[in-house]
């Protein structure tokens, strides 16, 4: 566990800033209006590591269907105008960020999600259309926005520590399975923009000069046909603990548990 030293907790505030895979939709308890309106909760792996760091202040803004425009970058309104934009919550007092973000920027996950993992919508035809037409045009601007909003982060908290953290995997390496009954087309498909993105995040990372904390590597034989090792759900049959095709508080753990490690004697 990290050191917590001196200072009150003001002094070391963590601003947790990202999408619907730091909130945690479906995940238990909410603290306010505005994490309910951002499906944001108590149970999520920014509260996990704010336990684990003694003496630190949380301050969560994550919110579901985040986009790297969304919490701050070129625009003033954030989340339908409703929120302030995630930069926002940033100071000169903050000392450590973690940021989740990217995965909907060009609706790539959206993308993902109708076109080749839930099966009322998904076909071989419109998933193969998406992983190889669609998706390798907005990976790019993934990595160029994702960079600038680990810029602007920087400029905003000069004194943080600043970790970019990525999605953990969805599709197992080979099959399907009761909760995910894919193709196997689709199946491949999905891993290569999954593949893709991770990639993306690692390049946003190293040219913003932040730690990339590569969640997806950790997350092998945890995706969601990992039966009651899964760290995301499935589309069928979910058990209330999270949302479909998002992470499990097991997930949650397991993230909170690589960020604890990527951020050290803190």
């Amino acid at each position: 566990s990290a050191c917590g030293r001196g200072g009150s907790s003001a002094d070391r505030a963590y601003v947790a800033i990202g999408d619907s895979y730091v909130s945690g939709p479906a995940l238990g308890g909410t603290s306010d209006a505005n994490a309910r309106t951002c499906q944001r909760s108590d149970r999520n792996y920014p509260h996990l590591v704010a336990d684990d760091l003694k003496r630190t202040k949380l301050i969560d803004v994550s919110c579901g269907g985040a986009t790297t425009v969304t919490v701050g970058l070129g625009r003033t309104a954030a989340q339908g105008g409703a929120l302030k934009p995630q930069l926002d919550a940033l100071t000169s007092k903050t000392k450590l960020v973690t940021a989740g973000i990217g995965a909907n920027d060009g609706g790539l996950f959206l993308g993902m999600f109708i076109s080749c993992l839930v099966k009322a919508t998904a076909t071989d035809a419109k998933c193969a259309t998406f992983a190889d037409v669609y998706a390798p045009k907005v990976y790019a601007g993934i990595r160029t926005n994702v960079a600038a909003t680990l810029s602007k982060i920087k400029d905003r908290a000069p004194d943080a520590r600043v970790l970019l953290v990525g999605y953990l995997r969805i599709v197992p390496d080979a099959g399907n399975c009761q909760a995910l009954p894919i193709t196997e087309a689709n199946r491949a498909n999905a891993m290569k923009v999954e593949v893709a993105l991770s990639q993306a995040l690692r390049n946003a990372a190293r040219s913003a000069d932040v730690p990339f904390v590569d969640v997806r590597k950790i997350s092998h034989g945890h995706d969601a046909c990992a039966g009651k090792n899964a760290w995301v759900n499935g589309t069928v049959n979910v058990p209330g603990n999270g949302a479909i095709l998002h992470p499990t508080e097991a997930g949650m753990r397991a993230v909170a548990g690589q960020v604890a490690k990527a951020i050290g004697h803190f």
